[in-house]
């Protein structure tokens, strides 16, 4: 059954007047409250905030969380009420005649404690008091207990068996589709399991459940399960969450249309989405991808990511939701949040609630830097400072993931050594145990080479992916210079690309790509030589357009 923090969403999101309703409260809407309110308690919590100011600041009204309501009146200190502690709520309206018989009407907003005493709150003209009332009193009357709920955490903070119920899902999937779990399923799932923290004897419970397929638990037990054990007010982002990595793991192995498989088309109802989350899910995906593969400039990025946001708030859910277990990237929750603190992304919310995901770690950050690209037009992109610390967590992410996968292949090689030396072992048994063997080395082969690949983007970063062909030719003028033109020349190619100006108006232009190359011995030397050349500098972008001018 639903809690209490569901239960005020709901209730919240029907009123009328201006209410500022998770997740959709804006930042600054939210440090005004927290600051105004002296809210006491993690802002994450907060649930609705009921805005009585003319200029919308969020600087009086009410505050409302899963355990409690703070008000603040104008000139007047915030009073805090914890839901235990009220017996009741009143809206009163009255009505009073002057010396003339005028009617006046007023009304105000009565708290009843429970000890006997009362708080009244009368300038509050902007808030529908009387459905703050009845939405306060079905909370008294339905629920026995108040506690407050981030509204949006992480999945590897939950709990290990919700996490087992999530993993076997998506062991499910594989076994729906040919009943066994391959080498690629099998590696991605690995991926999942370091992304989600998972403890040693979980990761042995699951490594158990994908060697017996005939033991598989059913999908809808295992969605009822993450339901009842899902944080009040999160099981539908849980849902969408559990969809981007289905459609993660499908599209990963079969480079198809990840929508359209059979295992997700037959299970929409249980997971209770529909095509808009499907969407939103498999946008999210493409959007990281495109992102880190440096397939988007700035603008782009910018671009991509405000759309992204307009579906998932078309769909009714924070962007975060898509990246409760991470990114498809190969980024964890907790990575994700580090990048945005390395970043200088702070503010109220403390990194915690995952509000934003990868795109918004990408394209926000040093402020600084984006006035002197601007300034400058130096040509170096401000993403690419972003990808960098980025690629650098889906490193690390890899490495751990092989980490793992040692620890489970020593495990795996005690067991080999137990039944070896037992004089009932069959020879099933140690047929089992060498394809569980082959399998985990096959596995953290392919792990490997995502972050060989992850390398290979990093490093390429150290050059422009468009180049300044007039810059190039302004630094390399000088005789002791002039070969590396050819060099760097030689690592690009002309292509034609389509440029939105905005408004619908695009246009095509040439310009020079930097070419496939995977060899991070040669892009170490490439990005080298730009950095000799000084070629990011203001200087050098300023001596590009004057030698452009003057050709």
């Amino acid at each position: 059954m639903p809690g209490v923090n569901q239960y005020l969403k709901e209730e919240f999101s029907k009123m009328k007047g201006k209410v500022w309703l998770t997740p959709d409260i804006p930042e600054k809407k939210l440090s005004n409250a927290v600051n105004a309110f002296k809210y006491n308690g993690d802002p994450s919590t907060i649930i609705a905030i009921l805005d009585n100011t003319t200029l919308r600041s969020a600087k009086e009204g009410f505050v409302v969380s899963g355990s409690k309501l703070v008000c603040k009146e104008v000139f007047e200190s915030p009073v805090e009420l914890l839901f235990e502690e009220i017996g009741s709520f009143e809206y009163i309206e009255n009505v009073t005649q002057n010396s003339k018989g005028k009617e006046k009407k007023s009304n105000f907003f009565k708290v009843n404690k429970k000890d006997g005493s009362t708080c009244e709150f009368k300038y509050n003209t902007l808030v529908d008091t009387e459905a703050l009332a009845r939405i306060l009193n079905g909370a008294l009357e339905s629920f026995e207990s108040y506690e407050e709920q981030n509204q949006l955490e992480p999945i590897e903070n939950l709990s290990e068996e919700l996490k087992l119920a999530y993993l076997k899902v998506v062991v499910n999937m594989a076994f729906d589709k040919d009943g066994v779990v391959d080498n690629n399923e099998f590696s991605e799932i690995l991926q999942l399991i370091t992304r989600l923290s998972l403890k040693p004897e979980s990761r042995n419970e699951i490594r158990l459940y994908i060697a017996e397929s005939e033991s598989v638990v059913p999908t809808s037990e295992l969605v009822s399960t993450l339901n009842d054990l899902s944080p009040d007010g999160m099981q539908q982002s849980l849902h969408i969450s559990l969809v981007k990595d289905l459609l993660s793991v499908h599209s990963s192995l079969t480079k198809g249309q990840a929508k359209d498989f059979e295992f997700l088309q037959k299970n929409k109802e249980l997971f209770c989405i529909g095509e808009k989350e499907i969407e939103l899910a498999q946008m999210a995906i493409e959007n990281d991808k495109k992102i880190l593969d440096r397939e988007y400039d700035d603008k782009a990025i910018a671009r991509s990511i405000k759309e992204l946001s307009a579906k998932a708030g078309a769909v009714g859910v924070p962007l975060g939701a898509v990246y409760l277990s991470g990114s498809v990237m190969g980024l964890s929750a907790a990575g994700m949040t580090s990048g945005l603190a390395t970043l200088g992304m702070g503010g109220v919310l403390g990194l915690s609630s995952m509000a934003t995901g990868i795109g918004a770690a990408v394209i926000l950050g040093v402020v600084a830097y984006k006035g002197i690209r601007h300034l400058a037009n130096t040509g170096a992109e401000e993403g690419d400072k972003r990808r960098e610390i980025m690629l650098q967590e889906v490193i690390r992410q890899s490495q751990k993931t092989v980490s793992m996968v040692i620890e489970d292949i020593n495990l795996l090689t005690k067991e080999l050594s137990d039944a070896l030396s037992s004089e009932h072992v069959t020879k099933e048994r140690l047929n089992q145990l060498g394809q569980k063997f082959k399998q985990y080395i096959q596995a953290s082969k392919l792990i490997n080479a995502k972050a060989e690949d992850a390398e290979v983007l990093k490093v390429r970063l150290k050059s422009p992916e468009y180049l300044d062909v007039e810059r190039l030719r302004a630094l390399t003028k000088d005789h002791d210079k002039k070969r590396y033109y050819d060099l760097v020349m030689s690592y690009y190619q002309e292509v034609l690309v389509k440029e939105d100006k905005g408004d619908g108006n695009i246009v095509e232009k040439t310009v020079w790509k930097m070419a496939y190359c995977n060899n991070t011995r040669e892009l170490e030397e490439l990005g080298g030589v730009f950095e000799l050349l000084e070629y990011s500098s203001t200087q050098s972008a300023i001596r590009g357009k004057l030698q452009g001018f003057m050709s």
